[in-house]
């Protein structure tokens, strides 16, 4: 549990997982430690500084609870930042994975759910109570200030799935780290309507689905200076990691290329569209958990690079998240409480 000014929200952050921040700091930015990308370095720094000044007008906590988190992990100021903007993705700012979903499920109501697909001891799990704005549960990268798939206590649910688009070329100079986009939707917004309204604000890539606690589904692509709203009929909407529909059309024009073949993209999507297709209408957190805690095999939806897997109905439970850590299997579900970060229960 984070809770506190956002220097004290740092502080506590990074003393709590002060050694996995530190091999964090050497998984992820040692090219840049040890100058095996020199080339690079100057470009890094002057990126860091555009990205400094961008994030920290818009979010001016931010800088707060950085320096806070630097103090608390023991590691340098400048390193802290680096982590929270992604330095070791520098040119190749959307790789990653993850599934999401919703689906119209028993008595009317909008289930939603989904993975994080990515190395499980980069990852902390955060409770954050925030003396500004709304409290709510995630899956930081340790020593960063992100957030990603997540919920918080107005029964805001998100589920995030990285675009990638072999062939595309976007400007650096624009773009902003999603995973503070993602924290400034959770801590901020209420409705989907006002993730629609801010996400028109940043420049990122990402592939984004968003319910709300009336039901309201939002589900969109959006590519750095662009995106699309597609269309979630009845409330069911699914994305993995490739650009679908208009997105699909848009990036094509600027070089996309057509699915990574390694991320399985294609095949993950298929299975969220069939398992949807055949729960439709009576969708269950129980039905949800036997999906996502399927044996994991690579090629789907539960796979060896699962690290987390979330559900939620907010119309329902407003104020809970179920969610499985690695391995995920059905039996790992729990039920958490966005609110205190404290277990309510297991499947």
């Amino acid at each position: 549990m984070l809770q506190g000014s956002p220097l004290e929200i740092g502080r506590r952050h990074g003393a709590a997982v002060r050694s996995q921040v530190h091999a964090n700091v050497a998984a992820l930015l040692g090219d840049f430690l040890t100058g095996a990308n020199a080339a690079l370095r100057g470009e890094i720094r002057a990126w860091q500084q555009r990205l400094r000044t961008f994030c920290f007008d818009h979010w001016p906590w931010l800088q707060p609870e950085i320096r806070g988190l630097a103090e608390g992990a023991g590691i340098d100021a400048e390193l802290a930042e680096l982590l929270s903007f992604r330095a070791w993705q520098y040119e190749a700012y959307h790789a990653g994975a993850c599934s999401s979903f919703a689906v119209p499920g028993a008595k009317g109501e909008i289930l939603t759910g989904g993975t994080l697909d990515d190395p499980r001891f980069l990852y902390t799990i955060a409770q954050v109570q925030p003396d500004h704005g709304l409290r709510f549960l995630s899956f930081p990268i340790a020593g960063t200030v992100w957030a990603n798939r997540g919920m918080n206590e107005a029964g805001l649910a998100l589920g995030i799935s990285s675009l990638l688009c072999p062939g595309v070329k976007f400007d650096l100079h624009r773009l902003v780290p999603v995973d503070l986009v993602f924290r400034d939707l959770l801590q901020f917004c209420s409705t989907v309507a006002e993730v629609e309204a801010r996400c028109r604000q940043y420049d990122f890539f990402c592939n984004l689905i968003a319910v709300d606690r009336t039901g309201a589904v939002f589900s969109c692509s959006s590519y750095c200076g662009d995106r699309s709203v597609h269309a979630a009929p009845q409330g069911a909407a699914a994305l993995t990691n490739h650009p679908i529909g208009a997105a699909d059309a848009a990036l094509r024009l600027r070089g996309f290329r057509g699915p990574e073949q390694g991320s399985y993209s294609v095949e993950r999507l298929a299975q969220i569209v069939a398992w949807q297709a055949s729960h439709a209408g009576r969708a269950t957190v129980a039905d949800a958990v036997t999906f996502l805690g399927a044996p994991p095999r690579f090629g789907e939806v539960n796979n060896p690079n699962t690290a987390f897997a979330t559900i939620a109905v907010p119309q329902a439970d407003p104020h809970t998240l179920w969610i499985a850590q690695q391995p995920v299997t059905a039996e790992a579900f729990n039920a958490f409480d966005v609110r205190t970060g404290l277990a309510c229960g297991s499947m």
